[in-house]
């Protein structure tokens, strides 16, 4: 279910903004962003090498490119976690990859495999990125079920330079061996945590995981739930407030005072939090029940303090070629409009990439049952809360 109606010029002017791509997987093409039609890229980071890729985007087309630093979770098998044990401990290469990858690796290919790098130093360069660029995402990180590691490549300086899902079909040869979701999991976390820490959004990735993510969700959530008032008590306290004569004052909505509250909640609001204030569930493709998870409350007076967003793509979630509206038309319709997000995901820059956006805003405003033009300016106002916050 896709719109049909003209795509002009003028809807391209309106902003269309990708929240999820990879330009820097084709660096040859960098080149090509300022002419591109799309308003902004949300360039994500995978891995150690193409961070700084990801910055040096960002310094060259600043009013076209918002950075993201992460680490992917196909690259997590390369960090060892240095941060549960002793201080200065030497780190064994055999027992890592033996102790974070499924099966049994042999010797040949742990010979092969590049010494893993530390967790704790990770997340040092990912600080360092995220101050140098105030306005920079955390991404792409998350969690997967289903990659299996490659065998080495001799000609990079990683142990493999770029992985996708089509890596097997293009001759790459694929290990038997997955990566724990164990280990995935505090790759995941930690990187979360920073996020929460610098008040930075977050673009996640969740393959064949989709109960295992929301759970590490509601596990940072735990306790930070947020109070809500329904509408029958807020009533109430209005009526009380309004009728109440001298002495009585009107109270604001709980949701809305928060930011108004004495110096010591104040203090409370603004300290670092374990979770990321916001967050995008890059080309979901999870089923409505999954989707109903995220979007139901706790309980009757409490919320999840995280802002979750939903994107949708041509290229990955929504193509159908692969049969993928029928499933899909069911979960988009149940996210809320001022949840929803559009992207790419795609490797290069150029009109292909413009091209899977008008792909995706079609799919988006075919199923919502939206003007082309209404659906741009819904997706941009979406776009610019989940990477800056309320900006209203």
């Amino acid at each position: 279910m896709t719109s049909e109606e003209p795509f002009t010029e003028s809807t391209w002017n309106l902003g269309i903004h990708d929240a999820h791509c990879h330009p820097t997987d084709t660096m040859s093409k960098a080149t090509i962003i300022p002419s591109m039609k799309a308003k902004s890229l949300t360039v994500m980071g995978t891995r150690q090498s193409d961070l700084p890729l990801v910055a040096s985007l960002a310094k060259d087309y600043p009013e076209k490119v918002v950075p993201s630093f992460g680490h992917h979770p196909w690259f997590s098998y390369l960090v060892y976690d240095d941060t549960g044990g002793e201080e200065g401990a030497e780190m064994d290469k055999k027992e890592h990859y033996t102790t974070v990858l499924t099966g049994t690796p042999t010797e040949d290919l742990i010979s092969a495999l590049p010494a893993p790098r530390k967790l704790s130093s990770l997340i040092t360069e990912l600080r360092r990125h995220l101050e140098t660029f105030p306005k920079a995402l955390v991404g792409e990180i998350g969690i997967d079920r289903g990659f299996r590691i490659p065998f080495p490549d001799s000609s990079s300086t990683e142990a493999h330079a770029v992985y996708t899902p089509g890596d097997a079909e293009d001759g790459k040869r694929l290990t038997n061996h997955r990566v724990s979701m164990e280990h995935q999991k505090k790759i995941f976390v930690a990187q979360l945590k920073l996020a929460g820490e610098l008040n930075r959004a977050v673009s996640v990735h969740g393959v064949q995981c989709h109960g295992a993510l929301f759970d590490i969700f509601r596990e940072l959530w735990r306790g930070h739930e947020v109070e809500v008032e329904s509408r029958k008590e807020m009533k109430k306290r209005r009526r009380r407030a309004k009728g109440g004569g001298e002495g009585h004052e009107y109270l604001p909505d709980i949701e809305d005072s928060e930011e108004d509250s004495d110096n010591g909640k104040k203090g409370q609001e603004d300290a670092p939090k374990p979770y990321p204030p916001r967050i995008c569930l890059h080309s979901f493709s999870a089923p409505a029940q999954t989707l109903q998870q995220y979007l139901t409350p706790p309980s009757p007076k409490k919320r999840y303090p995280s802002r979750v967003f939903f994107s949708f793509s041509s290229t990955i979630n929504a193509r159908p070629e692969k049969g993928h509206m029928e499933k899909i038309v069911e979960t988009v319709k149940g996210v809320p409009t001022d949840r929803v997000l559009v992207e790419s995901d795609l490797h290069a820059a150029g009109e292909e990439m413009d091209a899977a956006l008008e792909g995706a805003v079609r799919v988006v405003a075919g199923i919502k049952g939206m003007g082309i033009n209404e659906c741009v300016k819904m997706l941009g106002e979406n776009w610019r809360e989940f990477v800056f916050g309320d900006v209203s």
